[in-house]
């Protein structure tokens, strides 16, 4: 069964945007994307038949440059090495849109992959699903915290099909993401057994977080 750590209050960076975010507002950020990604991680938790972790919510402001720091992070014992990212991107009727992004080393994606078609899978079967396969996590994963975003604000929300991209950091995020300063709530997933690690982003312009956090400050009282 997922869990999710409940300790701590969650990382606040250097706000490099003109817009200024409260404690109390970012305490609520990360409690929402805590609660929805909690619910998805458990279903795929029974999906992979492993328990799944969840690293406390980190919610930051941050220039596009220092978000890529921050992936290449992932890339430390092999720099060279490119990541696998499936990619989404949502609307909430005309209120605030998110790119979303689940992000794993492409070495730990295959492990993934090979979980979820079960030991005997070929390599030449993963091979060939893959693609598929990566987008039904992505499905599993983010659709479902998403789901959970839209029944809180009761708020219809409608997403693209997710897109398996595999490349370095800073072309995924060059690509799919074109605000110059962007909220990152990011949220690290860990499958023990595998140990494999991931994070999901959710990354939103000014004017979206602005509407959002209008959102959340109704659903909380703030």
């Amino acid at each position: 069964m997922a869990h999710s750590d409940t300790g701590g209050e969650a990382s606040r960076g250097a706000l490099a945007s003109p817009l200024v975010l409260t404690d109390l507002q970012l305490d609520a950020l990360a409690e929402t994307f805590n609660l929805s990604l909690g619910e998805a991680a458990a279903v795929f938790s029974q999906l992979v038949q492993e328990e799944i972790e969840l690293s406390v919510p980190t919610v930051e402001l941050l220039p596009r440059d220092q978000l890529v720091e921050r992936l290449e992070s992932m890339q430390q014992t092999a720099p060279s090495s490119r990541l696998c990212s499936i990619t989404q991107r949502f609307d909430a009727a005309g209120s605030f849109h998110t790119d979303t992004m689940l992000i794993f080393p492409e070495s730990g994606s295959l492990e993934i992959v090979r979980r979820m078609l079960g030991e005997e899978a070929t390599a030449e079967a993963i091979s060939e699903l893959e693609q598929d396969a990566l987008a039904e996590i992505g499905n599993i994963i983010i659709n479902g915290c998403m789901s959970s975003i839209s029944n809180l604000f009761r708020k219809e929300i409608i997403g693209t099909l997710p897109e398996v991209v595999i490349n370095d950091s800073r072309t995924l995020i060059m690509e799919h993401c074109t605000a110059d300063d962007i909220l990152v709530a990011r949220i690290g997933m860990h499958l023990a057994v595998q140990n494999v690690s991931g994070f999901v982003l959710f990354m939103m312009d000014i004017p979206s977080i602005r509407n959002f956090l209008g959102e959340i400050e109704h659903l909380f009282d703030i």
